[in-house]
């Protein structure tokens, strides 16, 4: 069947659900608003076309398994269908509905286009059995899917009938981030605004509706047809071919529908620790990049160099054409080259990985000690700060930081021992501080340095060639002849002079660094400075003590002394730079310092701010002499902390900026 059908027709004695081979709600708020700009300008005499809406009749072998919905397709005649493609538009369509009908019960309208408020719910949301709290949903998920329980609690809103417990996904996410949109439009309208729209949506949106017969395989029919509008992830596809990869194994019906079901849990895993990431939203591919490099590093390792080189530069592309076209295939099922265990072996990796991946991005989350957790927390900022600073050695590769990787790898091969991972970790975050503070340039001119290969260090843990501790080892050898080597020390120092220390990729991470440090010596567990927001709001969180823009009298008057040149250098000097608890920069601006420390008008001065704003109170007016000798504190600080050593006065005046002072 294939014809242009309106949403009334659609959900005309038939009942819908999500398979389980399909992605869950992936429009977000940018599709939604299109959605409902195409709806609400829509001309109430002309049709909109919607889209595709490929359904697939669901086995009776199926649905006989389906305890609330047998009553309504046996008694009813009711006929189930798979949504094969169309389940977008589809679901978008029926969260607006119960929109309506939410903004319907608050303004308490009884009815639109004579229709009653009981009549729509019967019509798209759901059929009751003799009126008894036995519902059969018309649209929702397969029961294995994290959205089922939400679509029907947060959605529908219709707890009573719901057991199960409710999982927020990236999923969920967006099925409740589409309803409030809607909320939002609808509750803006009159009665005849909101009738209209309910007309427009069940109406006068048309559906090319195509049912797909039995000799088509609909797992391949989703991968081609799904392309037609957000794309799917790799994972997506990858769930997808999997599953279609596990009906043509040569085995008995009930290992395929284990092996199934581990795929299916083993997603449902995956998408509900990525949504559980809120302050660094990580997109599914990462992750599967990411499990990619670690999972198949021997294989990388032994291409053809031509090979090897899409893999460093294009790997997001090479990957996904190696897992789909060229790994998982059916030709490898059918040639016994890949074999059930390789799928079971597989997906319990994936299921390991997921779990390690969200420690390292989630760290508060994280089932460990407290020190753990923290130094997740600084290594997750550091290189989020630094991921051009990362290389992985096939050569090296530009812009592409495989440091995760090589994080994961360790963290498997520490097997839950959180001695050795605490050692591994703090072992990590100095020498990642080390190489992104010194120049780079200096280092590769030592020729007996040669950093840590992150790639082959990969392959070496997975071969067990290679041992956290001889990592460990490693990385402190690294550190003290960096930091040991005059060339590097000179070099570095001397660029630092030239270009001031503001907007260094390791500044925001060293000011955080020092406020934990002064928090700790106050003996307070109190954060006053929020690192999410620092390091989000870019260089708007450091504050410039003596500003930028320095008219004020208070200012000149103690600069006047100095060149242009040597103002800047004084402006950008570490002692005059401060995290600010929050974006006070505009409020701050270029007042005097007594102003600063406490604003007269609100609660926005140095008195109620962060602990390093707190410090600068200490201080009763701010110059050069101030600047220098705060400047010699965080220097002080710097080789408490990381073991970098300035040791001569002058080169630490070089180091600031300051040494015409």
């Amino acid at each position: 069947m294939d014809q242009l059908v309106s949403l009334s027709k659609i959900f005309s004695e038939k009942i819908y659900r999500i398979p389980d081979y399909q992605r869950g709600y992936a429009w977000t708020k940018k599709e939604v608003e299109e959605f409902w700009s195409d709806l609400y300008r829509l001309d109430e005499k002309k049709n909109h076309y919607v889209g595709v809406l490929t359904l697939e009749p669901v086995d009776t072998s199926i649905f006989n398994n389906w305890i609330d919905d047998t009553w309504i397709i046996e008694s009813k005649r009711y006929i189930p269908y798979y949504v094969v493609d169309g389940q977008q538009r589809l679901t978008t369509s029926i969260i607006l509905i119960t929109a309506i009908l939410e903004v319907m019960k608050a303004n308490k309208i009884e009815k639109l286009n004579f229709t009653k408020h009981e009549d729509i719910i019967k019509k798209y949301i759901y059929e009751s059995k003799d009126d008894t709290d036995s519902l059969t949903y018309l649209f929702g998920y397969e029961r294995e899917n994290p959205s089922y329980v939400y679509l029907l609690a947060n959605i529908f809103k219709y707890q009573k009938t719901i057991s199960g417990k409710i999982i927020e996904t990236t999923y969920t996410k967006n099925l409740i981030g589409a309803k409030e949109v809607f909320i939002e439009k609808l509750s803006k309208l009159n009665i005849s605004e909101l009738e209209a729209i309910y007309t427009k949506i069940t109406q006068n949106f048309l559906f090319n509706v195509y049912t797909i017969s039995k000799d088509i395989d609909v797992h391949v029919t989703f991968e081609t047809m799904n392309n037609r509008g957000k794309p799917l992830s790799h994972l997506e596809l990858l769930k997808n071919r999997l599953i279609y990869l596990s009906t043509l194994f040569d085995c008995g019906e009930a290992q395929k529908k284990i092996l199934r079901r581990e795929i299916n849990s083993c997603w449902k895993e995956i998408y509900h620790l990525l949504g559980r990431i809120t302050s660094e939203q990580i997109q599914d591919d990462e992750f599967l990049i990411n499990h990619f490099m670690l999972y198949f590093s021997e294989t990388i390792k032994n291409l053809e160099e031509e090979e090897r080189f899409l893999f460093r530069y294009f790997l997001g592309k090479t990957q996904t054409n190696y897992l789909l076209n060229t790994h998982f295939v059916p030709k490898n099922i059918i040639d016994n080259v890949l074999k059930t265990t390789d799928f079971h072996e597989y997906i319990r990796s994936l299921n390991e990985c997921i779990k390690l991946w969200d420690e390292l991005k989630n760290p508060q989350s994280a089932d460990k000690p407290e020190e753990i957790k923290e130094y997740l927390q600084k290594i997750r900022f550091l290189t989020r700060q630094s991921s051009n600073y990362h290389y992985v050695s096939f050569e090296e590769v530009p812009n592409r930081s495989y440091i995760n990787v090589f994080i994961l790898a360790c963290f498997q091969a520490c097997n839950s021992d959180n001695d050795l991972l605490l050692k591994f970790l703090k072992s990590l975050e100095k020498y990642l501080f080390v190489i992104l503070f010194y120049d780079r340039e200096a280092i590769k001119e030592e020729s007996d340095i040669h950093l840590i290969d992150y790639f082959d260090s990969v392959l070496k843990l997975n071969k067990k060639e290679l041992t956290v501790n001889e990592i460990i080892e490693r990385m402190s050898k690294l550190h003290n002849t960096i930091t040991s080597s005059p060339n590097i020390k000179n070099k570095t120092i001397r660029n630092y002079n030239l270009r001031g220390l503001y907007k260094n990729p390791w500044i925001k991470y060293f000011l955080c660094e020092y406020e934990y440090k002064l928090m700790k010596s106050s003996k307070s567990n109190l954060v006053k400075l929020d690192r999410e927001i620092l390091f989000s709001n870019g260089y708007n969180s450091i504050e410039h003590i003596y500003p930028l823009n320095s008219h004020y009298k208070y200012w000149t008057d103690r600069f006047a002394q100095f060149t242009s040149k040597q103002r800047n250098s004084l402006k950008h000097s570490l002692g005059n730079l401060v995290a600010i608890s929050e974006n006070k920069n505009s409020r701050l601006g270029n007042k005097p310092f007594p102003e600063k420390v406490s604003n007269t008008q609100n609660t926005t001065g140095y008195k109620f701010g962060t602990y390093a704003e707190i410090e600068l109170t200490d201080f009763e007016e701010w110059g050069p002499d101030e600047i220098l000798k705060r400047g010699l504190t965080l220097i002080a600080f710097l080789n408490e902390r990381w073991d970098v050593k300035i040791a001569k006065k002058d080169d630490k005046k070089i180091f600031l900026g300051l040494n015409f002072l």
